[in-house]
Parts: structure tokens; C-alpha cells; sequence
């Protein structure tokens, strides 16, 4: 498998995914690594029916999925999706490499605590700004759109501008 666009979005698999991203990605496989998605069988059958034919879903933990992403000799491009920037660190942490990160979405929740409007679609709080950060450390780029046809925004940008920086 090689990562053809890896990409942050709280939602998993939603209509951006299915007619914008996948054929931007150019892959015939959606990788969805999450720890929730992985335990939840119902979740399982929601994001399968989101997935248009002819394109080929697998739900992993966030391990599972470094270690199939690692260990595959496979050229088959493939969007891998995370919910939020902690599991895409994890998923560094423990080997997968990529030069850059599409940040799509991180929405806003009435139960969490302290989140900043950073974008229409992105939504901060500590732990995210902290992960991202480190994802930037890493010399990954963050690509911050919601579509692949809109202009890039700087995800570093927006870090520092949360974090006061």
C-alpha cells in the first residue's frame, strides 16, 4: 500500500471523501485507521455503506493499520483517514511516513472543552494544536482544505495562532 493522500477528518467517510478525495488520491482503497471505528461494528456498516463500488474500505485500529501500511510491498495507492490529529501522530509515531497531511475537518463539539473557530471546518483545542505541532516537528507539511480543488492553507499557521505564537 502507498499512501496516496492521508487526511484528518473527524467525519471518516462522507460526500467530500467519496467525490472529491478518492479520485484525487487516485485509490481504489480507503484505509480508515481508528480506534473507535475498528471495536464498532455498527460504525463498520455505516461507513461501509458511504463507500461508493468499486472502491474498497478497510477499518483498522490505529496499530493495526502502521503495521499493514509497514509491512505491505503493494504499490496500491490508498486515502488512509484518521478522526483527529492524536490517532495521525500515533500513526507516525509508530513508522508510517508521509511528507504532508490534508487537515479536513475537525469539528466543532458542544461537549469538549475550550475549542477555538480556527476555519469554517477546523476547530482547535489544546490537544490538537499540540499534536499538530509535533506533526509539523516531524517535517510533515499540513495541507489545510476541506476539497482538493481549494487553495492550501499553512496548518502551522494556525498552530501557532492558537497557541498564541
Amino acid at each position: 500500500m502507498k499512501i496516496s493522500v492521508l487526511r484528518i477528518d473527524d467525519r471518516l467517510i462522507h460526500g467530500q471523501i467519496v467525490t472529491r478525495w478518492v479520485s484525487y488520491a487516485n485509490a481504489k482503497t480507503i484505509l480508515v485507521a481508528d480506534d473507535k471505528a475498528a471495536k464498532d461494528a455498527t460504525l463498520q456498516m455505516l461507513l461501509k455503506l458511504a463507500v461508493p463500488s468499486g472502491v474498497t474500505l478497510k477499518i483498522a485500529s490505529i496499530e493495526e493499520a502502521a503495521k499493514a501500511v509497514s509491512e505491505s510491498t503493494s504499490d496500491e495507492k490508498i486515502l488512509l483517514i484518521t478522526r483527529n490529529p492524536a490517532e495521525t501522530l500515533r500513526l507516525l509515531q509508530l513508522g508510517v511516513s508521509v511528507p504532508s497531511i490534508n487537515v479536513g475537518n475537525i469539528s466543532n463539539s458542544k461537549s469538549e472543552v475550550g475549542r477555538k473557530k480556527m476555519l469554517d471546518y477546523i476547530y482547535f483545542e489544546p490537544q490538537d494544536a499540540n499534536a499538530l505541532q509535533k506533526i509539523a516537528e516531524m517535517n510533515v507539511a499540513l495541507d489545510v482544505r476541506a476539497i482538493p480543488d481549494e487553495s492550501s492553507k499553512d496548518g502551522l499557521s494556525l498552530v501557532k495562532k492558537y497557541l498564541g505564537g
